[in-house]
């Protein structure tokens, strides 16, 4: 069924069109203060006048590290209307990890707060800013929207890379607008919805799943800067706020069943019955024990950084049952493929492959790695799974190596690259071992050069040095020697438990 909102080019467009046909509904609530879209899309059209005074103009790279926040939406929909291509960083990066990604995008600005600005200030040749509230001072002027082509850039997304080769991955306005007008569709979202953020919108998570559907149909956001700020009221505020949608991680689902709350206060909750959850396998267990004790089911949600969500689950359908992913949204198509690329039946387990609009336009000034990735516009997933005989896909686990910790992407290389510096250490394998609350913690096993001693405390503070928090390895096994093939490669798979 067509809608109006898939006449949109861009999300900017949707908050110029609420702000004038909803112009008095709240669209965001931060800090309890509530904001119109005419409140909103004001403010939008100053920052966008404040990022012209610094030269920004069309296809100009605006990089961000901005904590979840009004600020942070204003920042992101100006950058859309001028058609700049936002580049945002998740607020818990280290400065270094930082600089490493800006410093090979080369943006015309970078935007900070105190807590990074200091560390990234005069240490990059590029403009680099700290944010305030000056660009309230700036004239009211209404702003004509960049109309973009289909190949236009809109955002510049972070994801994992390792220490030499940075990687970035570029969305443009279509993909954008073809994935969010999907899963609008596909989760029956309406403007009467009213969307908690508490993921870090620095990550893809909460952008996809609730900042831009609800801007782009006009639902409510309340904005959190985490959850962990509002852990002990969750609850109550869910429930007081009418909250009809939130999306976490496993752990942070985890750390809700494990709160203490009031029974009486869980019945009072009539707007939520479901959660999604995403960014890093989700146990069944986990799914089951939830509904078993809130009776709110759990929706298990798949995608990637390069495509966005890809499937459905959508737990209020008649025919839903835990553990699958669901099915392909409408705006892409999905293949199980073997080794040979070739396509395989239901229940055959292969690679997930994804065809469509949404599917990433490159990775930023790394056509190799693009290359090596898509092929005849198929994105090769590196996960594996199958589908059933109904059409409804399963997720299996990863070829690739890649540890999701929290929802957190962290590659096993960069770890390395660290514990490769120290001087006793002669080889290092970091691999992912399932964890029930974070989904995988990180174990690295090092093999030291004769006659060295070191201990683990040694090594954590070696990487403390290099590496922001969630990347610090949860344990160190010291071993003699590492698996490997016949060509010398680690076979990292023999080191997991």
């Amino acid at each position: 069924m067509t809608v109006y909102f898939d006449n949109f080019k861009s999300i900017s467009l949707a908050l110029k069109y609420h702000s004038v046909h909803s112009s008095n509904k709240v669209y965001l609530v931060c800090d309890s203060k509530e904001y119109t879209f005419f409140d909103v899309n004001e403010k939008v059209n100053k920052v966008c006048s404040y990022l012209e005074r610094y030269n920004i103009r069309k296809g100009d790279i605006v990089s961000i590290i901005i904590k979840n926040s009004l600020d942070y939406v204003i920042l992101y929909l100006a950058c859309l209307r001028l058609g700049s291509p936002i580049n945002p960083y998740p607020f818990n990066l280290e400065p270094h990890e930082v600089l490493r990604y800006v410093n090979n995008l080369n943006p015309k600005l970078m935007i900070c707060q105190k807590e990074h600005y200091d560390s990234i200030a005069n240490k990059t040749d590029f403009k680099t800013l700290l944010w305030t509230n000056d660009y309230l001072n700036e004239d009211k002027k209404e702003y004509d929207d960049f109309i973009p082509n289909d190949i236009d850039s809109a955002a510049i997304y972070y994801s994992s890379g390792t220490t030499g080769n940075p990687k970035s991955i570029v969305f443009s306005h279509k993909n954008m607008m073809s994935n969010i007008s999907s899963i609008v569709r596909g989760f029956k979202f309406t403007s009467s919805d009213v969307h908690l953020i508490i993921l870090p919108l620095g990550h893809t998570a909460s952008i996809n799943y609730s900042f831009l559907p609800g801007t782009l149909i006009g639902s409510k956001l309340i904005i959190a800067e985490s959850y962990w700020k509002i852990r002990a009221r969750f609850w109550e505020f869910l429930i007081s706020n009418e909250v009809s949608y939130i999306e976490v991680v496993p752990s942070v689902l985890v750390a809700i069943a494990n709160t203490p709350y009031d029974p009486l206060t869980i019945k009072k909750n009539k707007r939520l019955q479901y959660v999604g959850c995403g960014s890093a396998p989700l146990p069944i267990e986990l799914q089951l024990e939830f509904n078993d004790k809130f009776k709110i089911k759990i929706a298990n949600l798949y995608g990637l950084s390069e495509t966005g969500p890809t499937h459905i689950d959508y737990p209020l359908d008649d025919n839903w049952t835990s553990g699958s992913i669901g099915y392909p949204l409408d705006v892409n198509q999905v293949f199980i493929l073997d080794e040979e690329g070739n396509k395989l039946g239901p229940n055959e387990t292969g690679e997930i492959a994804i065809k469509g609009d949404n599917v990433f336009t490159s990775y930023y000034n790394n056509k190799k790695l693009y290359d090596s990735v898509v092929n005849n516009n198929i994105f090769y997933t590196g996960d594996l799974g199958h589908y059933d005989d109904s059409g409804k896909y399963f997720f299996e686990g990863r070829k690739k190596d890649l540890i999701i910790k929290g929802g957190i992407n962290i590659l096993p290389e960069e770890i390395d690259e660290v514990l490769f510096m120290i001087e006793e250490v002669m080889e290092s394998a970091t691999v992912g071992i399932m964890d029930t609350y974070l989904g995988e913690k990180i174990e690295s096993f090092i093999v030291l050069k004769q006659g060295s001693t070191l201990d683990s405390d040694q090594v954590k503070r070696h990487c403390r040095r290099f590496l922001s928090r969630e990347k610090i390895p949860d344990s160190i096994v010291f071993i003699d020697s590492l698996p490997k093939g016949p060509s010398g490669k680690i076979l990292r798979k023999e080191l997991r438990h």
